[in-house]
């Protein structure tokens, strides 16, 4: 019998977990045949090249939950049932607990994306959390650490979990590196120096940008010329617009917004920052690493230490003190998640960033290490090879 597979997504925009979906209904298309369902589809970013139904269930006013949920537990199981669906994939925690809800005939296997832990508070929510862990069939974690934490702090049986981690089509990402969408301002931005240092990602809590607007500060005391560039948008926009002001940053640090297309920034870029809190892996640092572009991050629970320094321990996560020269990057402490003011002094963490960017900017050669080393690292994400393991999953 021919295998047939449903993909189980949020939407088709602005969050890495549904463009994860979209890719990977693409990829198995060409070995299944596949079905992509999507909660809302109101706003399509990533598009899709593979069927796709749209559930048209407003994500974001959900009104009365259980009413919400129960439509949705019937569309899904519906659709298992019609198109006699034998493993469906689902993405973030609502489609988790349907697909769960819905299995019957069909394997559930629900996808990972942060350290749960982390993410998910409350007792009740860990009992709701342990209990759907144990009725899926498989569950797929992004990086090692997650796949720790669900044992630890889940009791969820080593079996069941596979860690597959996000795959970066070198390819696609070198062809769109090249497109000329810059606006004028940007491009003024971007040619003012040649210490562009950039980040991406949704301006929020995990993120933690304000830290690297304040270690900004102590930057350019030493690289007068730097420029710290931001991509995304988010609930935090109005705080760190606010932070760039009083700092009096307002020449050097940029929030240009969300990119469907990151990578022609990126590449005209020095080196890329991250400062999360917490991760599932940071799939930004693949694409990274996809331009070819130096990596400094936060030793955060959980996926940079993987990428960058992979051979050393993952328990050691988060609890690094100084800066640490990883094999494919560069590691410092995890920032403390306060929302300082303008007016207070850095953290301890905040200068061990700030030394960490402007050593390796003043630092030629070990620049061109981590260039090199980067590039190195993102061939074991190819394609080819994340989409076997979803096979060998798929046919276990």
């Amino acid at each position: 019998m021919k295998k047939k597979i449903m993909i189980i997504s949020r939407a088709l925009s602005h969050g890495g977990a549904e463009r994860v979906a979209t890719n990977l209904a693409t990829y198995l298309s060409k070995y299944y045949e596949v079905l992509l369902v999507v909660i809302d589809g109101s706003r399509n970013t990533y598009g899709t090249t593979v069927e796709t139904i749209d559930l048209g269930l407003s994500i974001n006013n959900k009104g009365f939950r259980i009413n919400w949920y129960m439509k949705f537990i019937r569309e899904i199981n519906n659709i298992k049932k019609e198109r006699q669906i034998t493993h469906a994939i689902s993405f973030l925690s609502e489609s988790d607990l349907v697909n769960v809800l819905t299995k019957k005939n069909s394997k559930a296997i629900i996808s990972i994306r942060n350290k749960q832990s982390a993410l998910v508070k409350g007792r009740i929510k860990k009992i709701r959390d342990k209990i759907l862990f144990s009725k899926a069939n498989s569950i797929v974690t992004l990086s090692e650490m997650v796949k720790y934490d669900l044992i630890k702090n889940y009791d969820v049986n080593e079996d069941k979990l596979k860690v597959i981690y996000n795959a970066c089509n070198k390819k696609a990402i070198k062809d769109n590196m090249s497109q000329d969408i810059f606006t004028e301002k940007e491009k003024e931005i971007f040619s003012s120096s040649d210490n562009i240092i950039i980040t991406a990602g949704r301006l929020s809590n995990q993120k933690g940008q304000w830290h690297l607007i304040r270690s900004f500060s102590k930057i350019i005391e030493k690289i007068p010329d730097a420029k710290l560039v931001i991509l995304g948008t988010g609930e935090k926009e109005l705080y760190l617009r606010e932070l760039i002001r009083e700092l009096k940053l307002e020449q050097s640090v940029f929030l240009l917004g969300y990119k469907s297309n990151p990578y022609p920034y990126l590449n005209k870029s020095k080196l890329f920052v991250f400062s999360s809190l917490f991760e599932g892996l940071g799939n930004i640092l693949l694409e990274a690493m996809a331009c070819e572009i130096p990596i400094i991050s936060t030793d955060c629970d959980s996926g940079p230490r993987e990428l960058l320094n992979p051979n050393s321990d993952i328990e050691d996560t988060g609890n690094t003190q100084n800066i640490i020269y990883g094999e494919y990057g560069i590691l410092t402490p995890v920032f403390d998640g306060v929302e300082y003011k303008s007016s207070e002094p850095l953290t301890k963490e905040e200068m061990i960033y700030s030394e960490a960017v402007i050593k390796i900017l003043k630092n030629k050669s070990l620049l061109l290490n981590y260039k090199k080393q980067s590039m190195k690292r993102g061939d074991d994400f190819s394609v080819d090879k994340i989409v076997q393991q979803w096979i060998d999953l798929i046919e276990y």
